[in-house]
């Protein structure tokens, strides 16, 4: 332990700096105590007042430190000295200005702080210890705890030594640093001292090294590696002061500290450290500190010196510097971690010095038309570099400002200030496939054919990036102020400049492999890389030179690659080792040009400085073009986006931009991939269900303690049902309350404006008290849309309250709007809509009382707004619709008996004697004791459907009261082909059950519904798929005893369920029943074209959902818009009758108002003007009109909400994320019947979930019925995960369609939407707990299939075999020959571990052997890509990649490049040595065999991971069409 300080008498007097205060760490270990010290001088100081007479936590106040000492005594205390521990202490100055504890050197410190025993004690009293307010002078300061290796600070005064424990919060920052030097000094003592396994022989790189792995642990202080090596370095000399103090106890076989080597090296290297930012800048006290650098030039302070205080002048320079540099470290850092020197600067590569490596000049050249890069993007934008859009380069070249070829050496690797290069570049953009560059092929990465892109010129590229992959894959990336580039092959003539680069990369990954089968890592130092790569044979493709010198030049010259891929390597063993400090210091001491590192926002400001942008006009055939909207939905998003006034035409904005097109994304919406942890189970159990919860109950409301007069106005109009007189109107304080108006009330919380209530009736109570019945107007704000919402609009709640008259605050100025509505009615709406909002203006700025109106009804738990029940509100009746519906809702919730005890009511459901029923799975036992619904996460293993059972007799139970749970039901239980074998599962009808003997008795609330049960012969004639009835046939009695199935026996004669089908009543009164044969399909007979809904299908895609709807019976989509061609190739070859347009939706809707004549509200590009006047006179005689489209449907591109797009803030995806305007616009011009907009889940929270409340508010404002929900395909019959939002939205005299009821079993939880006020809906129940039926596998789905080999490409197959599973029928058809059974090609590599992977349930890359191999080529590769185990804890393990189908469970999520390292990684088929066909795929989407795709084998993936699953459409479809129905039928009601 080494004791620090000095007399006060031999000190100079100084003002000294400021202290702010900073915020908490957390505290450390006591270590054990340290020795004592004795001198003492007496000191006197001022405390203030407050700090006198502050009280924390109920401690004991005292002045006199010695009072303190002896009240926190312990009888254990037995030490001449007594120590004490100190909490919450601050040490300042005799001005009583905090400071650091070093400057006890300079000037007299003191201590405030709670001094507590020196142990722990049980005393509770004494353990909260005692505050002494001032106490001191500190007469030392000493650091112990080496040998345990964590440090303890001491400070000593002239009666106790104190154990430093946790230092106040204002204080805490300043001694934070001083402790992170005691942790240095003890990392350092560690790795030295022979005692704790040292070695004082080691190197500096070796020790800076370790030092970094001791100090990484537990501190959140430093941010990298680099920044402990900094920080160590510029405290060399304190480090090496405070172990040259423990020579004096050093044991005899330990070396003296003061001649170690290496910590003179680490002294000498503080001592000349350049400091060029604490020379350039003035310290916050105001002292320059420009001569600390002429201090740090001289020797470093001895012990002795520090003790007799030689040199005050220059002592007082350097801790000044210190305090400085602490200041500086600790300064909050946005968007960035690094506050070391070497994470400040970035050193610039000298293009003289490698050189050498490169060719000869040469010059940039092209004869292709190149595009701005700028006119792709939004110019408007600020955004960090890493939320910037991420696209693929093909084909190009990097060029300076007189076009001459140049390295991307030259670059920095890091957002940089002031950069002095300046370098550009052209190629040709797409999409970025995610394709990586391997060494051993360096065309790998790139497309084997033209790319079909954009040409385009960058401007000014700021920084590059190189990412490390496994097998000696790599991404390299370069980026400027608008877009993030990954480079694919470069043009032919910069090959040559691409080349050390690439070679650079390999030897970097060599230096890689060297330390990962290095046993000790950090033995490895620079020097011994250098003589390894020296080692190399010259066919080595790391191979530099022979000569060590060469190599050195050629590893320090190019270092900054190697440091990059050290840099994000996993390990941190290796990312700190040696080498990388030694390379690093060997950069630093080349003194290149070092840049100023500076994570700022990136704003565009200014033009493209590219010399191509003066040499070359600008075309492309694809261009990024702004949404075409209506005027309404402009002005909606104008009032989030500002992207164009709400009241100028777009077409100025685009032709001062000059704005173009981008291509839209085919299909209905991006692959999303189903995280684990968020909405996906990941316990090996079921959750309990959860409720969805129930809207807030309102404010309680505050009565009113004023005296106004109140009096009716008019005679009473009737009595409520219980005799209350009912009046239309009241006086209250002079002020006229109606019967259809609306007053305010106040609420109790002051903070919360007051409540509005529609008044519903009023009445006098029987005690003359004058009421108010009211229902709840909820603020449009206080609802989904939040901030969405327009302020003067209100929503009828289903909240209501009683209330007196005496109670209301005031009148609202409200209206009940109501509309006429239609297309022929939008601009006579529009007119009316500018007169209110002039006149709401005009009443804002005269401060008059805003005035409200409401149009809907809001509706939390059903997740919607519905038109106003009109007939049912403010009739002055005594009747209240919410009563009614609260009251229904508690009948529900109980259970009822009948009074002949033959039935119940449970739930809403009325149950009878002979019902067939559902029970909950986990209220009867399986075949095999203690079965429980559990499962494997993401697999639907283990979960089961309803047990289906006959309700036998109604069982009361021995209870001396009859509550309501005074009766069990007995049932008979009949087996599903399931609960007999997986075999048999998968050969029967999903709809088959087997009559048993077994029965049980069960509690009422084991029921979960209703079904039917027939005999095989009297199941409806038409088949459907997927199943939406409750009918099941039962042909089969399974004898549970003996696990066999045999034909009904005579004597047992079920009592099935009575046939309500008309058409096969009639079938059987005729000619009987026709025989059915089991491999034909019998389809539903087909609804007339005239009740079908004509539909417009944008972002048509394929058709899944098209061709859902179609099957549903509801829907003829009579036109579609599609951009993709080979999407809108599928898309005609499926719907022939279909009028497709394959082209941008936004030249479309231009073309079609400029058709219906209302171009004037139509807001487009100028660009879109011109290409809808291209379109041939026939196309415009096809495009529809208002009036003629029924139905509107599709899924905007989704590239901006999608969880799988890993770029979801690119400026592309923000361009394409508003073609959601253009959507919505489509239904404001055309104003159909219905509209439904599909997407990925995550749009209900992308940009948080502004988008998709203001999709909400547009529909609304144009006057819509609105409904939200998120729906599992799992559930309605496909095996496969993915959740899709949905909205539905209805014209006010329609009815909004109810979301389809799932019907399989699917392990997924209740899908949730968060609403306000903490409220969330649920569309649907969760499946994982039970559904009708079970679950469709993968050997349903694929099971019948051919084997195919690894790429196959034969498009047209036989089936060979028959279909087996109910789904294979039905999926299957009368489908003869098999098409697109084909799959995409796997590389040798990607094979061979396919082949390795085994074939069984959840099999992944974990059971890859730990081995190499070695391919056709000669290259010798590890089996498992070494990046995987490196980084599978930051990544759920990497669960799934190169993974295969388990054949009793799910699909994951379809998508549009099924490959085994990517996103969704379990692609392998499960059981052949292959990537899933498309035909596979296909069938996993639910699309019928007959279903055609276009293009080639890429293009198909892409339209069926696009696509909305056809069963899932189809549910949707048929919910639709029983909206439809119910308007006709007497019983609807709005």
């Amino acid at each position: 332990m080494v004791e620090n300080g000095a007399k006060a008498a031999k000190r100079k007097k100084r003002p000294l700096p400021e202290i702010q205060e900073v915020e908490d760490v957390p505290r450390t270990r006591r270590p054990r105590r340290a020795a004592a010290c004795t001198s003492f001088k007496e000191k006197s100081i001022r405390v203030c007042e407050k700090s006198a007479t502050i009280e924390v936590k109920k401690q004991q106040i005292v002045e006199e430190e010695f009072l303190a000492l002896r009240l926190t005594a312990l009888e254990t205390d037995v030490e001449d000295r007594p120590t004490r521990r100190l909490n919450d202490f601050v040490l300042f100055d005799s001005d009583g200005v905090p400071q650091p504890l070093e400057m006890l050197e300079i000037h007299d410190i003191f201590v405030s702080g709670a001094i507590l025993p020196s142990d722990v004690c049980t005393d509770k009293e004494k353990e909260k210890g005692v505050r002494c307010t001032s106490f001191g002078r500190v007469e030392h300061w000493s650091i112990s705890g080496y040998e345990d290796g964590s440090p303890v600070i001491w400070i000593s005064t002239e009666l106790a030594d104190y154990d430093c424990r946790k230092p106040a919060a204002s204080y805490r920052k300043v001694y934070d640093y001083f402790y992170e030097k005691a942790r240095a000094s003890v990392a350092v003592y560690k790795k030295l001292s022979k005692s704790s396994g040292g070695d004082p022989d080691i190197g500096l790189e070796e020790l800076l090294a370790a030092v970094v792995r001791s100090m990484s642990s537990g501190s959140k202080y430093f941010s990298s590696g680099a920044a402990i090596i900094d920080f160590v370095i510029s405290q060399g000399d304190f480090i090496y002061n405070q172990l040259a103090g423990l020579d004096e106890t050093a044991k005899k076989h330990e070396s003296s500290y003061v001649e170690i080597p290496v910590l003179v090296a680490l002294r000498e290297k503080s001592s000349k450290i350049d400091k060029p930012l604490q020379r350039e800048r003035n310290p916050s006290n105001g002292v320059r500190i420009k001569e600390v650098s002429q201090v740090a030039e001289s020797e470093a302070l001895t012990s002795d010196q520090l003790v007799d205080g030689t040199d005050d002048d220059r002592r007082y320079a350097i801790l000044l510097q210190d305090e400085e540099n602490r200041k500086s470290m600790q300064q909050p850092r946005k968007n960035s971690s690094s506050g070391s020197a070497s994470n400040m600067f970035y050193i610039k590569i000298n293009e003289d010095e490698i050189a050498n490596d490169y060719p000869l000049p040469s010059y940039y050249k092209t004869s292709e038309e190149e595009t701005d890069e700028l006119i792709l993007y939004d110019a408007s934008y600020e955004v960090q570099s890493e939320h910037l859009p991420h696209r693929m380069l093909h084909n190009w070249a990097l060029y300076n400002s007189d076009l001459r070829f140049i390295s991307l050496e030259l670059l920095p690797m890091k957002q940089c200030d002031d950069i002095d290069v300046n370098i550009f570049g052209s190629g040709v953009v797409t999409d970025d496939n995610g394709s990586w560059i391997s060494l051993n092929d360096p065309d790998s990465g790139s497309q084997s054919h033209d790319p079909d892109g954009m040409c385009i010129f960058l401007s000014q590229i700021k920084e590059w990036m190189i990412e490390f992959g496994s097998d000696d894959i790599i991404s390299i990336s370069i980026r400027t102020d608008v877009a993030w580039y990954r480079l694919g092959k470069p043009s032919k003539l910069y090959a040559p400049w691409w080349k050390p680069v690439l070679k650079t990369a390999r030897v970097g990954i060599s230096i890689l492999t060297f330390l990962r089968v290095e046993s000790r890592v950090a033995r490895l130092s620079f020097a011994d890389v250098t003589k390894r790569l020296s080692g190399l044979q010259a066919n080595d493709k790391a191979y530099i030179s022979s000569d060590p010198l060469a190599v050195e030049r050629y590893l320090v010259v190019h270092g900054q690659i190697i440091l990059q891929l050290f840099a994000v390597y996993p390990d941190d063993n290796v990312k700190r080792c040696p080498f990388v400090v030694g390379l690093a210091s060997k950069l630093e001491d080349r003194h290149h040009t070092k840049w100023i590192i500076k994570k700022k926002k990136i704003s565009l400001k200014e033009l493209n400085l590219n010399p191509r942008a003066g040499m070359a006009p600008v075309a492309s055939k694809r261009k990024a073009m702004q949404a075409t909207t209506t005027r309404l939905v402009n002005r909606i998003w104008g009032e989030f986006y500002s992207n164009y006034s709400p009241e100028d035409p777009l077409q100025a904005t685009a032709a001062e931009n000059g704005e173009d097109e981008v291509e839209e994304e085919g299909g209905n919406g991006e692959e999303e991939v189903e995280e684990e942890g968020e909405n996906g189970l990941t316990e090996d159990t079921v959750p309990e269900p959860v409720e969805v919860q129930k809207p807030h109950t309102p404010k309680k409301i505050r009565g009113s303690s004023g005296k106004r007069e109140i009096k009716w106005d008019g005679e009473s109009l009737g009595k409520t049902s219980a005799g209350e007189p009912l009046y239309q109107q009241a006086l209250v304080g002079g002020e006229m309350v109606a019967v259809g108006g609306a007053v305010t009330l106040e609420v109790d919380d002051p903070d919360e404006m007051p409540a509005i209530y529609f008044v519903e009736y009023m009445f006098e109570s029987t005690d003359h008290c004058k009421m108010l019945h009211g229902r709840f107007l909820q603020r449009g704000s206080m609802t989904v849309l939040g901030n969405a919402a327009n302020e003067r609009e209100l929503f009828l709640t289903n909240e209501c309250m009683t209330t007196q008259l005496k109670d209301i605050k005031g009148v609202a100025s409200f209206e009940i709007r109501s509309r006429p509505w239609g297309h022929q009615y939008r601009k006579k709406n529009i007119t009316a809509d500018k007169l209110d909002w002039a006149r709401a203006l005009e009443r804002k700025v005269k401060d008059l009382p805003t005035e409200y109106y409401c149009k809907s009804l809001y509706s939390p738990e059903r997740g919607g707004f519905f038109s106003l029940p009109l007939s049912d509100i403010g009739r002055s009746s005594g009747f209240c619709t919410s009563c009614k519906i609260r009251e229904d809702e508690e009948k529900r919730s109980t259970i009822k008996l009948n009074v002949s005890k033959t039935g119940f009511f449970i739930n809403g459901i009325e149950y009878s004697v002979e019902d067939f029923v559902y029970v909950n799975p986990d209220s009867i036992g399986g075949l095999k004791e203690g079965s429980k619904t559990s499962f494997k996460s993401g697999r639907n293993i283990g979960l089961r459907a309803y047990v289906v059972c006959q309700l036998l007799e109604i069982v009361p139970k021995e209870s001396r009261k009859a509550d309501l749970g005074s009766f069990d039901v007995k049932v008979r239980r009949f087996y599903r082909p399931e609960d007999v074998s997986a075999e048999k599962a998968y050969a029967s009808d999903i709809q088959e059950l087997y009559f048993s003997q077994d029965t049980v008795v069960l509690p009422p609330g084991a029921l979960e519904g209703k079904c039917e049960v027939r005999k095989k012969s009297d199941m409806p004639l038409s088949r459907e798929y997927p199943i939406s009835d409750h009918i099941f046939f039962c042909d089969l009695f399974f004898d549970t005893s003996k696990g066999s199935l045999k034909q009904l026996p005579a004597n047992m004669k079920p009592k099935f369920s009575t046939i309500k089908d008309d058409t096969l009543l009639r079938k059987k009164k005729g000619k009987g029943v026709e025989s059915e044969i089991e491999s034909e399909i019998v389809k539903p007979v087909e609804p007339p074209k005239e009740i079908r809904l004509a539909t417009l299908d944008i972002f048509a895609g394929c058709g899944g959902l098209s061709h859902g709807l179609k099957k549903a019976g509801v829907s003829d989509a009579k036109w579609a818009i599609e951009y993709e061609e080979p999407a809108g190739q599928a898309f005609k070859q499926n719907h022939p009758e279909s009028t497709v347009f394959v082209d941008n939706c936004n030249v479309i809707l231009r073309a079609i108002m400029e058709k219906g004549g209302d171009q004037d509200d139509c807001v487009s590009t100028t660009e879109a003007n011109e290409l809808a006047a291209k379109l041939t006179e026939e196309q415009k005689s096809t495009l529809p009109l208002p009036g003629q489209v029924d139905f509107i449907n599709g899924g905007p591109p989704c590239q901006g909400f999608s969880g799988m797009n890993r770029f979801n803030q690119s400026s592309w995806s923000k361009v394409q994320c508003e073609m959601i305007l253009a959507f919505l616009s489509f239904a404001d011009y055309f104003r159909p019947r219905y509209f439904l907009l599909e997407n990925v889940r995550t749009f209900v929270s992308f940009n948080k979930g502004q988008t998709f409340q203001l999709t909400l508010a547009s529909l609304l404002e144009m006057g819509y019925q609105v409904r939200f929900g998120i729906l599992e395909a799992g559930a309605y019959g496909v095996s496969q995960s993915r959740k899709r939002a949905f909205i539905w939205a209805a014209a006010p005299e329609e009815v909004l369609p109810e979301w389809p009821e799932p019907m399989h079993v699917f392990g997924v939880p209740k899908l949730k939407i968060s609403l306000s006020q903490g409220l969330h809906y649920a569309a649907v129940r969760s499946t994982a707990l039970g559904a009708p039926f079970r679950p469709i596998t993968v050997r349903d789905t694929i099971g019948d299939l051919p084997s195919v080999e690894n790429g196959d490409s034969r498009t047209n197959k036989e089936y060979k075999e028959v279909a087996v599973s109910w789904f294979q029928k039905e999926i299957r058809g009368n489908t003869i020959a098999l098409t697109d059974h084909i799959c995409k090609a796997m590389n040798e590599l990607n094979l061979i571990r396919c082949k390795l992977i085994p074939t069984r349930p959840g099999a992944d890359w974990h059971d890859l052997p730990k081995r190499k191999v070695t391919l056709s080529d000669g290259r010798v590769e590890e089996m498992i890509p070494f990046c995987l185990p490196n980084t599978a804890e930051r990544h759920n393990g990497w669960k799934g990649l190169y993974g295969r189908l388990d054949w009793q469970g799910n699909f994951p999520t379809s998508v549009t490049d099924p490959q085994p390292m990517g996103k969704v990684g379990m692609c392998f088929h499960p059981e052949q040595h292959r990537i899933l066909t498309v035909r596979e795929c296909a069938r996993s989407q639910g699309f019928p065999d007959s279903y055609e795709f276009a293009g080639n084998i890429n293009h198909k993936h892409r339209q069926i991971g696009n696509a909305v699953p056809p069963p899932l459409a189809f549910a949707l479809g048929r919910k639709l069409k029983e909206a439809l129905h119910l308007k006709k039928s007497p019983q609807h009601q709005p």
